[in-house]
Parts: structure tokens; C-alpha cells; sequence
């Protein structure tokens, strides 16, 4: 029909034809051919449609290097508007219709996108990637604080990993940066150049444990962040006595001291501050870890033997079993000793501890002679040390049960990771790809080329 059409009266279903053979040719044949057209003069395209076959003759119109013929070339279907917005054109293109191309879209693309401002945080470009280390980093680019230190440490992100090191608990020593101030600030050695460095709100929180580390009592939110414990209890040396019922870091450091100070033997100090705990882990349940309570409990019932009160220490380990069935034990052998003579019963003291090592610790023979050396001339303390080398080595070979204290170990230690409360928020990685350029954009090139073919008005007359 169109060489008919050459040579003869144009048939009335030409621009059809002429749209189907369109059709059928790739993008930039279309163009051209669409631009030929048009320079011929045929009358079956929109004036619209024709000044955007005049932008789209130019194999790059990227914005500030091509002039828009007009503003209505900025209007149009989706894949239209998406490319010139692509390009840096002021085109409008929704989430929904950028959030369809953006799976297929090569990275440079998407990083072009982010930077426009077309595409952000709350489009989860991320999702839309099948590439893990794609994913990773579009993450890191619009929400670094969600990226995790495996994550960082694939994308060779050194100023990430660096940053969860500390978070970890590393003792990162190296360089004068924030995050080595930080890590000597928790280790009780703040300089005095770190609160310069912190940004506004964090100053202002670093003003209030300071200050509160010379009296022990600091604002509520800052005892409640387990993050910050390390720190607090870096930066503060008790007095005397501590008040448990403030908040769980308090009961803690009162537990801690109390086990140390059993470890020493000094059970004049522990008993007044074990009474303070007892107290406030039934006034302040709330506010103390069940984990915590049960050491209280547990540690209450130990020194309760001393004086045979055993009735009282039943009824602690029965409370710190409802907490950890671990208790159990320890209750099995309380009630044994109770229901034993007096005279028959063996001395109440864990011999581990006597010693100042832990429970089951396998080098308390080397303790026990370097306190042989210690207390030469001693003679109450090398008999009761004595005494309980013959029960550990009577029970290594005839079996035996102690006392268990603490039941969990883990209580005991301060939690290795660190609060991010001092930290500035993460900055997001540098762009890593370069500018798009013709070959990264020709699939949405094409795409509006063929959206081009929206524009012939095929009941034209042919005149």
C-alpha cells in the first residue's frame, strides 16, 4: 500500500500502514525515520508529538546540554517522562512509575535517580534489586543506619566497619578520629578534646554523665540504655554503698561489687549492700532483669548459710527458680543441708570461692599457692585455704556439689556492646558509579521513542 501510495492517490488507511511499518523498527531506526518525517512535512503527528521527535533526534539530550523546544514536551505517557527525568529534565515521574522500571535500571541509572532527588529513602529502591551487593549499596546510599557491619565489610566500606568495630566493643586504639575518643571516653579516660568533636545533642548528653558519674545518679533514659553501662561504670567509683532501687544499672553494680568482694573475703562489706538488694529486688522488680534478681536471690541464700538461716534461704532460691530453673541445684542442696545435723554438716563456704576464683575455675590449685606466699604467717586464713584445697581435691576425686554462685556468669558482665547515643548519625556512602551516560540510558531511551508512536494521528486526513 505505501508504494501504491508512492506513485498513485494515497489510500485513506496510509497512515496506518505507514504506523504499522513504524512499529515494527528498533528505537533509533524509529527515530530516524520519525525525524525524516517530520522534516518532510507529513501530517500525521501532534505538534507535540513533532517537538518531541525534534528533542529525540539528539542521541543525548541530557538537561544543560540540549534546549527544550517547548514546555509540553515535559507532559506525556510514563516511559516518556521517566527518561527526560532521567536526563535531568523537570519531567514529573511517581514512585509507582519509577518504582516499575527500577529493577531492570543499571546502577549508574538508579544512582542518577537518587541524585535528582527522584528517588529516595521511601521508595526502597533496594527491594526492587535482585543483587545482593546492589542492595547493600543503594541501602547504604539512602539509609546507611540500617547497614550491618557484614554488610559494610562487603562493600569495603571502611568508615562503616569502623564504626560497628566500636559499636562491637572493639578497643580501637588507632588514629585521633571520634570513634578513639569514644573507645577511651568507655574505658574511663575521656580527653578533652572529645566533647568538641560531638554534635550539639550529643554534648548535651555527654554533660550529663559526666556530671553524673561524680555523684552516681544520672537522668533515667541514660541508666536505661544497657549500651551506655560500660561507660557509667568506667567513669564512676562508688563511695560507699550504692542505692540499688535507682535503676537496674545500679542494682547491678551492686551485685558486681558484692561477688568481688566475696571473691576477697571481705563479707562485712557485702552484707549491708546484699541487705539494699534484697530490698529493691522486691521494691524495684521492675525496673531489675530477672537475670539480676535471681544473683540477688541466689547470693542472699550463700551468705544466709553462714548463720544457719536456712528457712530464709529456701525461700530465696525458691523466688530465684521461679526466675532460672538453674536455682534448683542450689535449692536441692540447701534443703539437704537443712535436714542434716549440725555437727554433720560440711562447711557452707563454695571452696572455689574461699580461694577468690570462680566456680569450677580448673587453675584454683595455682591460686591456692599463691595465696600460700601471700598470708605466710596468717594462720586463720591458710587454715581456712587449706581446708578448702582438701574439699576441691576430695571432691575431684569422690565427686562432690557446692554451692553455685553466680548461676549465669553472663550477669555479671557488662554488655560489650555500645549505645550509639554519642555517635552522629551515619553519613551515606559516595556515589561509587559514574555518570550515566547514552549506553546506560537506551533502554529508557527506547522506551520513549516508542512511546513516540502515540503521536501519529492516523484518521489525519491525507491531503
Amino acid at each position: 500500500m505505501i508504494d501504491r501510495s508512492l506513485d498513485d492517490v494515497p489510500e485513506p488507511e496510509l497512515p496506518s500502514a505507514v504506523r504499522a511499518v513504524l512499529a515494527e523498527l528498533d528505537a533509533e531506526a524509529l527515530i530516524a525515520c520519525l525525524d525524516e518525517l517530520v522534516q518532510a512535512g507529513m501530517p500525521w503527528l501532534t505538534e507535540t508529538g513533532r517537538r518531541r521527535v525534534q528533542l529525540m533526534a539528539f542521541p543525548h539530550p541530557k538537561a544543560g546540554g540540549v534546549r527544550l523546544p517547548s514546555e509540553d514536551v515535559l507532559t506525556g505517557p510514563a516511559d516518556w517522562r521517566i527518561y527526560l527525568a532521567a536526563l535531568g529534565h523537570p519531567a514529573a515521574a511517581s514512585a509507582g512509575e519509577l518504582g516499575a522500571v527500577l529493577p531492570g535500571l543499571p546502577l549508574a541509572v538508579v544512582d542518577d535517580l537518587i541524585d535528582l532527588g527522584l528517588v529516595g529513602r521511601s521508595d526502597l529502591p533496594w527491594r526492587r534489586r535482585t543483587d545482593g551487593l546492589e542492595r547493600a549499596y543503594l541501602l547504604a546510599r539512602l539509609a546507611p543506619d540500617k547497614i550491618g557491619r557484614a554488610e559494610a565489610a562487603a562493600l569495603n566500606w571502611a568508615e562503616m566497619e569502623r564504626r560497628h568495630r566500636f559499636l562491637d566493643g572493639e578497643d580501637l586504639e588507632d588514629g585521633d578520629d571520634l570513634l578513639a575518643l569514644l573507645t577511651a571516653f568507655w574505658r574511663g579516660e575521656p580527653d578533652i578534646s572529645l566533647r568538641t568533636r560531638l554534635t550539639p545533642a550529643a554534648r548535651t548528653l555527654y554533660d550529663r554523665i559526666t556530671v553524673g558519674a561524680q555523684t552516681g545518679v544520672w537522668p533515667r533514659h541514660i541508666v536505661a540504655d544497657r549500651g551506655l553501662w560500660a561507660l557509667l561504670a568506667a567513669l564512676w567509683t562508688p563511695s560507699g554503698p550504692i542505692n540499688p532501687e535507682l535503676s537496674g544499672f545500679h542494682a547491678w553494680r551492686a551485685l558486681y561489687n558484692c561477688y568481688r568482694w566475696l571473691l576477697m573475703g571481705w563479707f562485712d562489706k557485702v552484707r549491708p549492700q546484699l541487705q539494699r538488694l534484697l530490698k529493691a529486688a522486691e521494691t524495684a522488680a521492675e525496673d531489675i532483669a530477672d537475670g539480676i534478681r535471681t544473683e540477688i536471690y541466689n547470693m542472699g541464700a550463700y551468705l544466709a548459710q553462714e548463720t544457719n538461716e536456712l528457712e530464709f534461704a529456701i525461700k530465696l532460691l525458691r523466688s530465684a527458680q521461679e526466675l532460672n530453673p538453674a536455682a534448683s541445684a542450689n535449692l536441692a542442696l540447701v534443703e539437704q543441708r537443712r535436714n542434716t545435723v549440725i555437727n554433720d554438716r560440711d562447711h557452707w563456704e563454695n571452696p572455689y570461692l574461699m580461694l577468690g576464683v570462680p566456680h569450677g575455675d580448673p587453675d584454683w590449685e595455682n591460686q591456692w599457692r599463691a595465696l600460700r606466699k601471700q598470708l605466710h604467717g596468717d594462720l586463720d586464713r591458710l587454715t581456712l585455704i587449706n581446708a578448702a584445697k582438701r574439699r576441691l581435691m576430695h571432691a575431684e576425686r569422690n565427686g562432690g556439689r557446692f554451692f553455685v554462685l553466680p548461676l549465669d556468669e553472663s550477669v555479671l558482665v557488662l554488655p560489650r556492646r555500645r549505645s550509639a547515643v554519642l555517635l552522629p548519625e551515619p553519613e551515606p556512602i559516595s556515589r561509587r558509579t559514574p555518570p550515566s551516560g547514552p549506553e546506560e540510558l537506551a533502554d529508557l531511551r527506547a522506551r520513549a521513542i516508542r512511546s513516540l508512536l502515540g503521536e501519529l494521528t492516523p484518521n489525519a486526513p491525507i491531503s
